[in-house]
């Protein structure tokens, strides 16, 4: 689980995720649970990810990478 923690942490360093204000009803007694939110500069992030991932896709259908050309 350390790997997970790390992730986090450098994520939330990098302004791509956020915990202000997000504890919920019933968790008082549990400092060991946390929520997080993707700030507005994560969203950006993460639709800029998903955009090259899927060029990426379509680029291996239509260029015949899946039949074996190297990239």
């Amino acid at each position: 689980m350390g790997t997970l923690y790390r992730a986090l942490r450098r994520m939330e360093d990098e302004g791509l995720i956020g915990t202000a204000g997000l504890r919920q009803p019933g968790d008082a007694g549990d400092e060991r649970r946390h929520y997080y939110h993707l700030t507005a500069l994560g969203r950006r992030v993460a639709r800029a990810e998903a955009r090259r991932l899927a060029a990426l896709a379509e680029a291996a259908r239509l260029g015949g990478l899946l039949e074996g050309d190297a990239l």
